[in-house]
């Protein structure tokens, strides 16, 4: 969708153009701060879990159990999405993650939280995220087209990562003033905003009529054939299996890094997990540049090998200093593989398959943060934190080679 306060197209490639068009705006800005609730109950989840127990394997299990449901539901959620209309479905999920963090708020302020309560409750919020992710990716080029359409994907993931970079600072704040209960309350209630702001959002009539009226059955088998018979798909998700498990070792064990690596209080913990979510944001700020000198391709594969490096340093210098400028590093690197391969996706599927192959897009990136997750989790139990990060970052290095062989649907040329 276009619309008559949208940049000339000689700022189309700005990282900020996007915003210029008022629904997108509107729903970044109810996004960011709903996110911001869920980075302070995250947070708060994930300190609360470390209080139940030291073992690395449940902190593993907590981030777990956050995306385990993304790879079991997102094509389902997918089919769902492609076949109804997507702005009354998003409102659904959204109530869903908001009942759910209402009932945490609830447990934790009566004492009833437990570990597998907690993980429990964590299970079904990724469930409402899985729910809604194929929907919410499909309506971003709804909103936006065209050259936007890249800066209008890494304006979304930097959304998240300022969320990520302001909730878990706020969050350990209140957490050691009030409680963590206060950080559940405070999540359910940012929902609201994303309900009211896609509730007042009106979908273009061409994209209501691209919906195909097909069975549950229909559209599973013509998603499956369509993912099937696409070679670049199956390269984007190539690309993202090589990075995305060896990737996720040091964002999976942050919080053992933070409470007990490093002794960290409330409010540094915070911080820790904040510096991940500043360092996207600036990587989102560069891409567009980072994309012109390099092309989307080689900037993945940079992106890639500094992760690594970043990781190793980590490991090898145990300090709150060095590990947070490396957690930020990795932060924009993370973001600008993600928003690469996102919007690679984005240009390969067509309207009427978009949320489908979104889906199956999610299911490869968090399936592979599941295995990840757990593979990390338990070699850090087994040998330490720091060979768990230094493994993961040799690990990095050859799936690195292997990904640079692997062309990146539409990116080999500067945009």
């Amino acid at each position: 969708m276009t619309s008559s306060g949208a940049p000339t197209s000689a700022h189309a490639h700005s990282a900020f153009a996007p915003l210029a068009i008022r629904a997108f705006a509107l729903l970044w800005t109810a996004n960011v701060l709903s996110n911001t609730g869920g980075w302070m109950q995250s947070t708060g989840a994930a300190w609360e879990m470390t209080s139940l127990t030291q073992e690395p394997i449940f902190v593993a299990l907590l981030a777990a159990a956050g995306t385990l449901p993304m790879f079991l539901f997102c094509f389902f959620a997918g089919i769902l999405a492609d076949r109804f209309d997507r702005r009354r479905y998003i409102i659904v999920c959204q109530v869903w993650m908001m009942g759910v963090a209402a009932t945490l708020a609830l447990l934790a302020y009566l004492g009833r939280l437990d570990h597998w309560s907690l993980l429990g409750l964590s299970f079904c919020m990724g469930l409402g995220n899985a729910m809604n992710a194929p929907a919410w990716h499909a309506v971003v080029p709804e909103i936006v087209s065209g050259p936007m359409l890249r800066p209008a994907i890494a304006l979304n993931s930097a959304g998240f990562n300022l969320a990520r970079t302001v909730g878990p600072v706020v969050g350990q704040i209140l957490l050691g003033l009030v409680g963590v209960f206060l950080l559940f309350a405070i999540n359910a209630c940012t929902y609201i905003g994303v309900i009211f702001a896609m509730a007042a959002w009106r979908r273009p009539a061409d994209a209501q009529a691209a919906h195909r009226r097909e069975s549950f059955l229909q559209a599973a088998r013509s998603g499956i054939a369509f993912v099937r018979g696409s070679g670049e798909l199956k390269a984007v998700f190539a690309r993202g299996l090589c990075f995305f498990v060896p990737g996720i070792a040091i964002s999976t064990l942050l919080p053992v890094i933070g409470r007990f690596e490093l002794g960290l209080d409330e409010f540094a913990f915070g911080i820790l997990y904040a510096v991940f979510g500043a360092g996207a944001v600036a990587g989102a700020v560069l891409m567009p540049t980072l994309n012109r000198l390099l092309s989307p391709d080689r900037a993945n594969i940079w992106a890639m090998g500094l992760h690594a490096a970043a990781t190793l340093v980590a490991a090898l210098v145990m300090t709150p200093w060095v590990v947070g400028g490396c957690v930020a590093f990795t932060g924009a690197c993370w973001i600008t593989f993600i928003a690469n391969n996102s919007t690679a996706i984005q240009t390969i599927l067509p309207n009427f398959m978009r949320a489908r192959g979104m889906a199956v897009h999610q299911m490869v990136f968090f399936g592979a943060m599941v295995v990840g997750s757990l593979f990390w989790g338990k070699l850090a139990t087994l040998f330490g934190t720091q060979p768990a990060l230094i493994a993961s970052a040799i690990a990095l290095v050859p799936l690195t080679i292997l990904a640079a062989s692997i062309r990146l649907p539409g990116s080999s040329l500067r945009p």
